[in-house]
C-alpha cells in the first residue's frame, strides 16, 4: 500500500467533525449555481470508469455525496431510488458519490487507501441497498473538494455542462420538484413556447433523523457516539 500524500491525511479525517455554525451554507459550495460544474471522472466499486463529460448533450447528471457512516445519506437512499425509477426514462442519470467516512469508528475506520475506500463503497451498496449508480471519489476527496465538503450534499448538472442546482444536505422532495420543473421546461422549448430563466436561493431547517442515526452510529461503532457527544456534550445519552 503507497504511503498516503499530504492532501489524502488531511481529507480524511479520523473523527467526526462537527460542522462550523454558518448563517450561509452556501458560501461553504465553491461550486455555483449557473457556472460550468466541475469536470469529474471516478470509478465504480466494480472498476468502471465514468466521466461527466460522457453526459454531455445527453443526460442530466444528479449527484448526492455520502459514506457508509452517513445517516443522511442512509435515510435518502430509498428515496432516491424512487427518484431514478421515475426519472431513467426522461434523461436523468443518478450517482452517488462515495467520500470520506462522516462518522469513521472502529467497524469503518478513516481511509488510508482507495481500496479501502472501494471497499466500504460495496458496503454501502450492499446494506442500504443503493439502486443507482456509486462512484467513488480519489482518496484525495477532489470532486468532494470542488463541489463542497458537506457529507450529503446534492449537485444537479443540466445537459448542457452548467451547475443548475446545489444544496449543502440532499433532500429528495425538493429534488422531485426540481426535476419535474426542469423536465416541463424541456418540454415546453421543445413546444416553442416562451420561458423566463429563474434563479433562486433559500435557507432552512429541517428535522434530522433520529432512528436513522442511530442505526448508522451502532453500525459505524461505539466511537461514533462517542465523537459526536464530544462535540455535542448537550446531547450526550439522549441523542441519536
Amino acid at each position: 500500500m503507497a504511503p498516503m500524500n499530504e492532501q489524502e491525511r488531511a481529507y480524511n479525517l479520523t473523527e467526526f467533525a462537527a460542522g462550523a455554525s454558518v448563517t450561509n451554507p452556501g458560501e461553504t459550495l465553491p461550486a455555483q449555481v449557473g457556472a460550468a460544474a466541475p469536470e469529474f471522472e471516478a470509478k465504480t466499486p466494480d472498476g468502471k470508469l465514468v466521466r461527466l463529460s460522457d453526459f454531455r448533450g445527453r443526460s442530466h447528471v444528479v449527484m448526492m455525496t455520502g459514506a457508509v457512516t452517513s445517516p443522511m445519506c442512509a435515510f435518502e437512499v430509498p428515496e432516491f431510488n424512487r427518484l431514478q425509477t421515475d426519472f431513467a426514462s426522461q434523461g436523468v442519470a443518478f450517482f452517488l458519490l462515495y467520500t470520506r467516512e462522516s462518522h469513521p469508528a472502529e467497524n469503518y475506520r478513516a481511509h488510508m487507501s482507495f481500496e479501502q475506500k472501494l471497499s466500504y463503497a460495496r458496503e454501502l451498496q450492499r446494506l442500504e441497498d443503493v439502486r443507482f449508480a456509486v462512484i467513488v471519489d480519489h482518496l484525495d476527496g477532489r470532486i468532494h473538494r470542488a463541489y463542497g465538503v458537506w457529507p450529503n450534499a446534492l449537485f444537479v448538472i443540466h445537459k448542457d455542462g452548467r451547475l443548475v442546482f446545489r444544496s449543502n444536505m440532499a433532500n429528495h422532495r425538493e429534488l422531485r420538484q426540481f426535476l419535474e420543473d426542469m423536465v416541463a421546461a424541456e418540454q415546453a422549448v421543445a413546444a416553442g413556447r416562451v420561458l423566463h430563466l429563474q434563479y433562486s436561493e433559500r435557507v432552512i431547517a429541517h428535522e434530522a433523523d433520529q432512528a436513522t442515526h442511530r442505526r448508522v452510529y451502532e453500525r459505524a461503532g461505539a466511537q461514533a457516539f462517542e465523537d459526536y457527544w464530544a462535540k455535542r456534550p448537550q446531547q450526550r445519552n439522549r441523542w441519536p
